[in-house]
């Protein structure tokens, strides 16, 4: 499953991230891509040093939610899949909104990631069985927490 895969590859890449954030952080958001980003948005460049215990913060939650990732890959499951790709339309959809709305928060790192869950979520989506249906599945609690279609 063409899925499976990307979730289990995407999951490795924010282990990653996640490690590079924790020992060093400037591979990232001193490299050539946020600079550009800068440079045509206008968007500031974090700077993680101001803040360490928050960029601390940030690289475990990455490292976690690669993890889980990876454990979702397993899994044959169209439910876990939708989460994860639910997951990160909403992490790309809050880093590009947050951009556009709120540009002192925005950041051209912020925009970089944005466009990096979309372009994941993109590929899940057009790879996957899964159905936008299936990302907004509610649970009917009449129903004993089976969900309804």
């Amino acid at each position: 499953m063409a899925e499976r895969s990307l979730i289990f590859w995407k999951g490795i890449a924010d282990i990653i991230v996640g490690g590079i954030l924790t020992f060093k952080p400037s591979i990232i958001y001193d490299s050539p891509v946020p600079l550009y980003i800068s440079n045509v948005t206008g968007l500031h460049r974090s700077d993680p040093t101001t803040a360490p215990g928050f960029n601390q913060a940030i690289a475990i939650m990455v490292a976690a939610i690669g993890i889980g990732h990876v454990r979702a890959s397993r899994s044959h499951s169209r439910d876990a899949h939708a989460t994860m790709l639910l997951m990160n339309v909403t992490w790309s959809a809050l880093c590009l909104l947050t951009c556009y709305v709120n540009r002192d928060i925005g950041s051209a790192t912020m925009l970089m990631t944005g466009i990096n869950h979309l372009a994941f979520s993109t590929a899940m989506f057009l790879t996957s069985k899964i159905r936008v249906s299936d990302l907004f599945a509610a649970i009917d609690a009449s129903s004993g927490g089976k969900r309804t279609r």
